[in-house]
């Protein structure tokens, strides 16, 4: 998008303030920049640090060093001379407009003035000088004045070309004098002047209904954002309350992990001293026995015979040694348990986790309503089934489906709760 596209589509959603200078309240002339991000008119700001002794900003008042090096802003100098020229242009277009919904005397030859009245008899508009003759002859004073109008025709009855004076309540139509004596004559007519009292009243009813309204809505905003806001604050509350919980979940699971590693750990340093300790006493017997081996091979080999049958009886059977047969070490440390029992708090807390949606569920099952829609205010292309529950859309031609992409019925249930008293209805998005 070019620069000039950009101007001209923020010059539609910008506004006055939005482009105002905070010191003078005039749109920008020359804008510039402070550093603290603030834009000001270039003399304004100048004048401004000039009357004081401090160079700070007039909207956040933070203190300068130095007096800054000011410099237009052309981006915003431009969205300003942009909006300038809006306004311009909506000031005449409105002078424009203004003066074409201007009713001009009828009798006025050179320059037409400003009518005053229009009168229903003479079917002519006047200007204050042209309208005197109307104010002085008691003929004309009788005459039908009014306030002026461009199409007096539309004010004559067009049967009789009679003034439309009085209002039918039976027909709810305006009618001359003339009509009451023949169609009407038998209706209940009253003045035009005193319907349009009665409508301003009933008008000014409806209006105190409306406002009622707006109030009441405006009210529901505030408790909306109220509520928003409510809520804002418990879920931080909560998040936090999560935070915490989920933490001294985690540093529990992490000190019993730390705990766990630390037993088993021991558990292998003191296998680890029992096996040290066993083989010292294993190394200890063959030791031992490799002395008894030693002084065995001398005995097979002597040529003392005398000596040989005399040390025999002791070295003829094997030495005494400890039974290592079922001498085991073992480090392992039986997790199966635990194991179990971690699983089983993880299943607990994901069943707990998808808990949670199916709460938040039921919170707003409680405002289920059996609907019955009504086939009054149902589009003419849904098909409503015979008790109302349930709509269809008609056959169409794809011209028809691309025309009607949405289709709508009111339903005939009065909701019990306040926020929810209002038109409801059933839509149905065409499929396929």
């Amino acid at each position: 998008m070019s620069p000039v596209s950009v101007m001209a589509s923020s010059s539609s959603v910008l506004c006055e303030d939005q482009l105002q200078c905070s010191i003078c309240l005039e749109v920008f002339t020359d804008p510039v920049s402070t550093p603290c991000g603030h834009n000001f008119c270039m003399i304004c700001l100048r004048e401004f640090w000039d009357s004081s002794s401090h160079c700070q900003c007039p909207m956040c008042k933070t203190e300068f060093p130095k007096r800054p090096d000011l410099r237009v802003n052309t981006f915003i100098s431009a969205l300003a001379a942009s909006f300038k020229k809006s306004v311009q242009e909506k000031s005449s277009s409105a002078a424009e407009k203004l003066s074409q919904s201007l009713v001009l005397c009828d009798i006025c030859c050179e320059k037409k003035l400003a009518a005053l009245k229009s009168c229903l008899i003479c079917m002519t508009s006047y200007c204050k000088t042209h309208l005197e003759p109307h104010e002085r002859v008691s003929s004309l004073k009788k005459h039908k004045l009014m306030e002026p109008v461009e199409n007096l025709e539309d004010y004559i009855c067009q049967k009789h070309e009679r003034p439309l004076e009085l209002f039918c309540r039976d027909d709810q139509t305006c009618v001359c004098q003339f009509c009451t004596e023949g169609d009407h004559k038998t209706h209940s007519t009253v003045p035009i002047e005193e319907e349009a009292e009665e409508k301003k009243t009933e008008l000014g009813k409806t209006r105190a209904e409306v406002q009622q309204m707006i109030q009441e809505r405006l009210k529901k905003i505030e408790e909306l954002k109220h509520s928003v806001e409510l809520n804002k604050k418990n879920t931080e509350k909560e998040k936090l309350d999560v935070v915490e919980i989920f933490s001294a979940l985690m540093r529990c699971i992490e000190r019993s992990q730390a705990e766990l590693l630390k037993v088993m750990e021991e558990k292998q340093k003191a296998a680890e001293r029992q096996a040290e300790e066993l083989i010292k006493e294993l190394e200890q017997e063959i030791t031992e026995l490799k002395r008894r081996n030693t002084e065995l091979e001398q005995l097979s080999h002597t040529e003392d015979h005398l000596h040989l049958l005399q040390i025999s009886p002791s070295l003829c059977s094997p030495p005494h040694t400890q039974d290592w047969t079922d001498v085991t070490i073992t480090s392992h440390l039986s997790v199966e348990t635990l194991r179990r029992n971690l699983s089983q708090l993880q299943q607990t807390l994901s069943e707990e986790m998808e808990k949670l949606p199916e709460i938040k569920l039921k919170r707003i099952q409680q405002y289920a309503v059996d609907v019955t829609l009504d086939p009054d205010s149902a589009h003419p292309h849904l098909i409503l089934s015979d008790d109302g529950k349930q709509a269809d859309m008609a056959t169409l031609g794809t011209a028809a489906l691309v025309v009607e992409q949405r289709a709508c019925a009111m339903c005939r249930h009065v909701f019990p709760w306040p926020r929810m008293r209002r038109c409801c209805s059933a839509r149905l998005a065409a499929q396929g």
